[in-house]
């Protein structure tokens, strides 16, 4: 088999990875998240586009348990079956869904469904972008078979460098006892369970990331005044990070503790994509006297580059807004585009709707 295809780590090293494909719906996810930290072990998540898109807090959850959250195809095909522009659409798809879920680029290594490829298709994986298929022992979890019969099917093969091959979803109810089970039987033996990038490194296997962004056409005019922003001044620092914790956003809750950190973040300039954030730039929306939403930019060459923002509630109507305090913004400085990389699907929806130019690509700047 291809190396691209990688179905362990390496033998002499006592690591060893428990992962879990697909994402619940009805089972809380909670069930194998306790287990793994009860046992101090990190896991591994190959999840579908899809649920990210229907579940973005739990996808940040994972992450920000220390755990590790990859991609499992967009909609669950048997890969092996679809043609390449299907394939590498479901690669894109699941990128642009893990990036808008939690605000980071998506790891360069996957799973199929089912175990479904040919080899062709490790060469597509490749050409996509060094991609990897992580593959492993198959626990037969997915039968729905209980905790007993799992555990009777991975033992004898946990040992140094072993994927295990579980899955966190409605049927396969007996994986997390097995789970404990197992991480139990792999500390007897010596073996620290680890996510797939600890597995990766001990094979030499660099993960890579892929960033995507948004770029807006600077439009001639405005459909609509811009109303309720405002300059964000230095006694409101401590107002915004208080009232901003509270939105359970993923640029708080993935990277912070406490909120003296989000403060401390908040009050200095953001160093993101080679750009340094220009402070005067720095703007609140203010709606029935509360907060409802925030922006930090900067400048490069023709562009306002969106470096952070977040907004008190999800609607598409949030990005209106700032999409067109963006252009009236840029429109000020002389700027001719609008760079994002948070919500850039609904935001490029809504570029539909204004009837303003933008287009999603590669950010070849990378996550600086």
């Amino acid at each position: 088999m291809s190396t691209k295809a990688v179905w362990r780590g390496d033998a002499n090293q006592a690591i060893c990875a428990f992962t879990f494909d697909d994402g619940p719906s009805r089972l809380p996810l909670e069930l194998w998240l306790d287990v793994l930290e009860q046992e101090e072990v990190v896991g591994t998540f190959f999840f579908t586009g899809e649920w990210m898109d229907k579940h973005p807090d739990r996808a940040r959850e994972v992450l920000s348990r220390g755990h590790v959250l990859a991609p499992h195809t967009y909609h669950h095909r048997r890969m092996a079956q679809v043609p390449k522009h299907v394939f590498l659409e479901q690669l894109k798809l699941t990128e642009l869904a893990y990036q808008d879920a939690t605000g980071l680029p998506c790891p360069n290594f996957m799973r199929f469904p089912y175990c479904s490829f040919r080899e062709e298709n490790l060469d597509w994986l490749a050409e996509w972008g060094g991609y990897l298929d992580i593959e492993g022992i198959d626990s037969g979890d997915w039968k729905g078979i209980s905790a007993e019969d799992i555990v009777a099917q991975v033992e004898p093969g946990l040992e140094n460098g072993t994927i295990v091959v579980q899955h966190s979803n409605d049927i396969a109810v007996g994986s997390p006892e097995a789970l404990r089970q197992l991480i139990q039987i792999a500390k007897q033996r010596g073996l620290r369970g680890v996510g797939i990038p600890e597995i990766l490194e001990s094979i030499g296997v660099e993960v890579g990331y892929r960033p995507w962004k948004i770029t807006v056409e600077v439009p001639a005019e405005l459909d609509h005044p811009v109303d309720n922003w405002i300059t964000l001044q230095d006694e409101e620092f401590a107002e915004l990070a208080a009232q901003t914790i509270k939105w359970d956003i993923p640029e708080y809750t993935l990277q912070f503790n406490s909120e003296s950190e989000w403060l401390e973040h908040l009050k200095n300039p953001l160093e993101e994509f080679g750009i340094t954030e220009n402070r005067e730039l720095f703007a609140i929306r203010e709606f029935e006297g509360t907060y409802w939403g925030y922006v930090r930019a900067g400048v490069t060459e023709d562009s306002l580059v969106l470096l952070d923002n977040a907004a008190r509630e999800a609607q598409a109507d949030t990005l209106v807004y700032l999409l067109r305090w963006a252009a009236e913004t840029a429109s000020k400085l002389g700027l001719t585009r609008i760079e994002a990389r948070r919500d850039i699907r609904k935001m490029n929806e809504m570029c539909r709707q204004l009837g303003w130019k933008s287009e999603i690509t590669e950010d070849k700047s990378g996550n600086e």
